[in-house]
């Protein structure tokens, strides 16, 4: 850091020890990644019901931290309130349209069945099917209250040099189990119910949400492997703790050949060779390490290899199959979006309303999600959600670029993020409670990694250190203010 040499040794032990909140959330995050990173099955129960219990913890942390914090925290509820206020709108958002459930159930000839009736007022919040959706967004919910605690807590880097190794074990770990059920030849992952289809990799039922996962961790190995390097003190590379990073990056990027999905492997692919890039090009501009060339051209190589492969998947005709299916997905999301824009239908009612605006072809087959997450989310959630989740997004990255943070690690990071968000236009990443989990982790630890690794950790989350005591614990007068005195 940089105000770290002048630091007294009681000072640097005051801050790099953990308070008891930032023992709990990291305990709570580790324990949040491991079961979405296992338990990856989207349509879980189980998973969506732990997530909203563990969100409810969110309060007594920061509480914790409040109380425990042996610095000030002036700007702490209003940063959380500030930072989840997409998460109160979609939810009074949702429980405003349960009043309006368009979705009826009448008898005709005897006979139990729905009755899909158009709204009168199509610009009022509307939630279809709200009783069984309730739990779905309530986990999603959860997850984004789980992870903004890593922009809130953590007080310094040694938080993040203790968070980081493990959450990128968590993560190599379910991709070591895909590598054995490709050499099993499983019909279906463990520990999931299965799709009946064969695109599926380690615990993820579809191969795509793998693809997803690993470019984010895939981002985040190497460039924990290039953090090693920028240490002053750091070690030959070969002989430090980069090459485990670099094997676990190489060991996401390389699961691309076996994913079938089209679009989430081109990106994964190009996702590895572009941080591939820079970990050579780094080596190249490094004059201390001994073997600087060796490394920056093997990864060079690499980097090639894996656009290569890029470019064919690309080239390749795409299965005609499920093209037609696709299409009219897309097409009855887009209806969905026409008719209702300003709040959608309401979270997870696309399935609900797909049989009265999909096509023919897709009669007797359920189908959960549009492809797209931009169009699934329109169509859902309207203009309304859609704004409130990226106003968030660009208020903080706005933030992190006027605070001229030039800082690799998060920029990093950030690279990988933004290219699930590109991914979301051909694909569906963010369906998978594990990808939204990881995205939002790296997003925010990203950011306070930024804060705590520029600042003192007494100025954080205070303007400045407040030296003189509120008014209303002080036993003698104080006059602050500035005397105007006459001469008489």
């Amino acid at each position: 850091m940089e105000n770290e040499p002048r630091l007294l040794p009681r000072e640097k032990i005051l801050r790099d020890t953990f308070t008891p909140a930032e023992t709990a959330l990291f305990i709570l995050i580790l324990i949040a990644a491991n079961v979405s990173f296992w338990l990856a099955d989207p349509r879980s129960l189980w998973l969506h019901g732990f997530f909203i219990i563990a969100a409810s913890l969110v309060f007594v942390l920061l509480k914790t931290h409040e109380r425990t914090h042996p610095f000030f925290v002036t700007f702490l509820w209003p940063k959380f309130w500030l930072c989840t206020a997409p998460v109160w709108l979609v939810l009074f958002q949702f429980s405003a349209g349960a009043l309006r459930d368009p979705i009826h159930e009448t008898t005709f000839d005897g006979v139990s069945m729905l009755q899909f009736a158009q709204p009168t007022h199509s610009w009022l919040p509307v939630s279809a099917a709200a009783g069984s959706n309730l739990l779905p967004l309530l986990g999603f919910l959860g997850i984004f209250l789980i992870s903004v605690g890593l922009f809130l807590i953590p007080k310094s880097q040694a938080f993040f040099d203790k968070l980081f190794p493990s959450l990128c074990l968590s993560a190599s770990l379910p991709a070591v189990f895909g590598y054995l059920q490709a050499g099993l030849d499983l019909e279906k992952p463990l520990l999931t119910r299965g799709t009946t289809a064969l695109d599926f990799f380690a615990f993820f039922p579809y191969d795509g949400h793998w693809a997803a996962f690993a470019a984010i961790w895939c981002c985040a190995s190497i460039a924990l492997a290039l953090l090693t390097t920028r240490y002053d003190k750091s070690a030959p590379f070969l002989q430090s703790t980069g090459p485990w990073y670099l094997a676990a990056g190489i060991l996401f990027g390389a699961s691309s050949v076996m994913v079938e999905a089209r679009w989430p492997a081109v990106f994964l692919q190009l996702t590895f060779a572009l941080m591939l890039l820079l970990f050579s090009a780094h080596f190249f501009r490094d004059n201390r390490d001994p073997q600087r060339k060796l490394i920056a051209w093997t990864s060079g190589v690499a980097a090639v290899a894996a656009t290569a492969l890029a470019l064919f998947r690309v080239l390749e005709a795409p299965s005609g199959a499920d093209a037609p299916f696709r299409r009219n997905l897309q097409n009855a999301a887009a209806e969905m979006f026409a008719d209702s824009p300003v709040f959608g239908w309401g979270f997870d009612s696309f399935s609900h309303l797909l049989p009265y605006y999909g096509s023919d072809l897709l009669m007797n087959r359920p189908f959960e999600r549009a492809g797209m997450d931009v169009l699934q989310l329109l169509a859902e959630l309207g203009l309304f959600g859609l704004v409130s989740g990226l106003t968030l997004l660009l208020v903080l990255i706005g933030r992190y670029i006027r605070g001229r943070h030039n800082i690799a690690l998060t920029n990093h990071l950030l690279l990988g993020l933004f290219g699930i968000l590109i991914l979301a236009f051909f694909d569906s990443p963010f369906m998978s409670p594990a990808v939204f989990l990881s995205f939002l982790i790296l997003l925010f630890a990203g950011l306070r990694w930024a804060d705590v690794t520029r600042n003192r950790a007494d100025e954080i989350d205070s303007p400045k250190p407040q030296l003189v005591s509120p008014e209303n614990e002080r036993r003698v007068p104080f006059y602050p203010k500035t005397t105007k005195e006459k001469l008489r």
